[in-house]
């Protein structure tokens, strides 16, 4: 009773213990497909000094914030269906994960799903990102070790790619803005310019300023000259009749002089009322807002400009880009499956679920006793 209990004990530790050990070291020694690794390590520089701008690729000093985030989006395009649709094209990855050489518990399913194939790209990569080093690490695996590192290079030129692409685009963003900027103050100090050359062809005149200032001149001028006459008239009225020809003509020199003056002041500070023409002071007011304005637009225009060449300076020192750390490796040996931890730990599960299933049976027992 004693022997064939035991012997039954023998046949339910093999049974459940030792064949599915056996079985399994047998497909890891004579059936598993071997799986290779290559790595790598990156870091995200920029290509200035950049430690007061912010980006959604504002890579700064090694552990920063912005340096976190942004290698994180490094990391999770790695990890992204984009990166193994790429990666099936240029590589054709998932047919090669397909691979009838490849053991049937190992490789993907023939009819997978993009879903599918998308899982079990991410079960057979590795990516991390230390954010005191501030260096990305990634490793690939392959059913050959040659492979494993083309997969590497091949996805930290991709990824390079959409660092350079990202931080282009947000620098073309910043740009963009500022040049239009720029055509708003350049459209602006050509409508300013027109107005004044309407203006000008309006009135006829060059400059009111100018214009005012001549007459002024022609003013003084013409009272000197009336000064004088009234002078000379007054000196020969003491010695020559009223009637005397000397007389009337510098009294009519005189009456000229006065007209002269009146008529330009006229034009100074009013015209004809029958030609509907401004006063001229106030075509030089005018005139002086229309000057104001285009000073005003010549500085808005080269204040823009300047503005301009600082966004381009700034956009080109945010502009970043991946930095090899170490280069993409070859494995000599197979990494994975990591048979011996493995088979110890299939073989701890294995008798511990044996063992609840005798303390189960035994409880059984006793309760039916």
């Amino acid at each position: 009773m004693f022997a064939a209990r035991r012997a039954g004990q023998w046949v339910g530790v093999f049974s459940f213990v030792v064949l599915p050990l056996l079985l399994v070291s047998s497909y890891y020694v004579l059936w598993v497909s071997e799986r290779y690794v290559s790595t790598t390590q990156l870091i995200v520089k920029d290509n200035g000094n950049s430690q007061g701008m912010s980006s959604a690729l504002g890579f700064l000093v090694p552990g920063a914030g912005g340096d976190s985030q942004d290698a994180f989006l490094v990391v999770n395009y790695i990890q992204s269906l984009d990166m193994a649709l790429y990666l099936d094209d240029e590589l054709g990855l998932s047919g090669y994960y397909k691979n009838s050489s490849i053991d049937v518990f190992s490789r993907l399913s023939a009819d997978a799903s993009q879903e599918e194939y998308l899982d079990y790209y991410r079960a057979h990569i590795g990516v991390s990102f230390d954010e005191i080093t501030g260096i990305i690490s990634i490793e690939m695996q392959a059913f050959e070790p040659q492979f494993a590192r083309q997969l590497v290079e091949v996805v930290v030129r991709k990824s390079e790619d959409f660092v350079n692409a990202l931080s282009n685009q947000l620098a073309d963003k910043q740009v963009a803005f500022v040049r239009n900027e720029v055509e708003r103050a350049q459209g602006k100090l050509r409508s300013s310019k027109q107005q004044i050359l309407d203006f000008q062809n309006r009135n006829q005149i060059v400059s009111p300023e100018e214009l005012t200032k001549g007459i002024g001149v022609i003013i003084q001028g013409l009272e000197a000259k009336l000064v004088e006459s009234r002078t000379n008239l007054t000196a020969a009225k003491t010695y020559l009749n009223a009637n005397s020809s000397q007389v009337i003509s510098l009294q009519a020199e005189i009456d000229s002089l006065e007209r002269q003056i009146e008529a330009e002041k006229v034009r100074l500070v009013g015209v004809s009322e029958e030609q509907g023409d401004e006063r001229l002071n106030s075509l030089n007011a005018h005139f002086q807002n229309l000057q104001l304005d285009l000073q005003f637009s010549m500085d808005t225009y080269q204040a823009s400009l300047t503005a301009l060449e600082a966004a381009r300076m700034e956009a080109s020192g945010k502009l970043k880009h991946l930095m090899v750390v170490s280069q993409p490796s070859v494995a000599e040996d197979a990494e994975y499956p990591h048979k011996l931890y493995n088979l110890a730990s299939l073989a701890v599960i294995l008798l511990l679920l044996y063992g609840i299933g005798k303390m189960l049976v035994a409880s059984i027992r006793d309760h039916r006793v």
